[in-house]
C-alpha cells in the first residue's frame, strides 16, 4: 500500500464522527492486514526526544500550545507502542505520521519539546490512520488510547490540521523514501553510510534536519557507544 491509499483527491473527514462504536472486530480485522510496526516505535521516539533534548537551550515561545502538557510526559517509546498497539496501525500509518511529524518542525512550525512530543505524536497518528485506512475508531476511542479526553483530543487534531495547511497529501516517492530509510534505522541502528553517499538532503525538503535527521544522529551515537 503506497499512493493506493494516499491520494491526493481522497478525502476523509476529521471530526469525532465514530466509524464503528465496537472498536474491538476493527482493530482485529485491521491488526491482521497490517505490517508489523514493532522496532518502528522506539526509533521515531529516539528520533524526536533527541529533537526535544536539542530544543532545551531555546527561549519558549510564548504562551503554551494546545500540545504543550503541564508536565513533561516520559518514555515516549513505551506511549507510541500503546498507540500502535490499540490503533493495530500499519507501518504505512506510522511512517505517514512520522512525515507529519517533519512536516511541523521542517515548516517551524512548532518547536519540539519534552511537554509536547506525546500530543504531537497522538495528534499525527490519528490524523495518519483517518487519511489512509478506510475503517477506523472513533475519537473517543483513540483518546482513551492516548490518555487525554475526547475534547482535548478534538482539540489536538484541529490544531494539527490547521498548522499543516490541512493538507495531509504525502507524495509516493517521498514516503517510499521515509519507509525505507526508517526500516533501514530499524534493522541496521544507523544512516551514516546512506546519508554519506548521498550529495544533498532530501529534493523535496531538508530531512536531515527534521525527526528522520535525528534519528540518523541518535543512532550514531548509540552506535559510537
Amino acid at each position: 500500500q503506497t499512493n493506493k491509499n494516499i491520494k491526493q483527491t481522497r478525502t476523509h473527514t476529521m471530526s469525532t464522527d465514530v466509524a464503528h462504536d465496537d472498536c474491538g472486530p476493527v482493530a482485529r480485522s485491521r491488526r491482521a492486514r497490517s505490517t508489523s510496526a514493532l522496532g518502528i516505535e522506539g526509533v521515531i521516539a529516539r528520533g524526536m526526544e533527541g529533537l526535544a533534548r536539542n530544543n532545551e537551550s531555546l527561549p519558549d515561545s510564548g504562551e503554551p500550545t494546545v500540545f504543550d502538557a503541564v508536565e513533561a510526559s516520559s518514555n515516549l517509546t513505551k506511549y507510541l507502542k500503546r498507540l500502535c498497539k490499540y490503533t493495530a496501525c500499519s507501518t504505512n500509518v506510522l511512517t505517514c505520521a512520522l512525515m507529519y511529524t517533519d512536516r511541523l518542525v521542517l515548516g517551524r512550525k512548532i518547536i519540539l519539546r519534552a511537554q509536547n512530543l506525546h500530543r504531537v505524536m497522538l495528534a499525527c497518528l490519528v490524523a495518519a490512520i483517518k487519511y489512509n485506512d478506510d475503517y477506523f475508531c472513533s475519537n473517543g476511542y483513540h483518546a482513551k488510547v492516548g490518555g487525554v479526553s475526547t475534547r482535548e483530543l478534538d482539540r489536538l487534531e484541529c490544531a494539527l490540521l490547521e498548522l499543516l495547511d490541512f493538507d495531509l497529501y504525502v507524495d509516493e516517492e517521498h514516503f517510499k523514501w521515509y519507509r525505507t530509510e526508517v526500516l533501514r534505522t530499524v534493522d541496521e541502528h544507523c544512516l551514516c553510510n546512506c546519508y554519506k553517499q548521498r550529495a544533498t538532503a532530501c529534493d523535496v525538503c531538508d530531512v536531515s534536519d527534521g525527526v528522520c535527521g535525528a534519528m540518523i544522529a541518535a543512532a550514531t551515537t548509540s552506535d559510537a557507544t
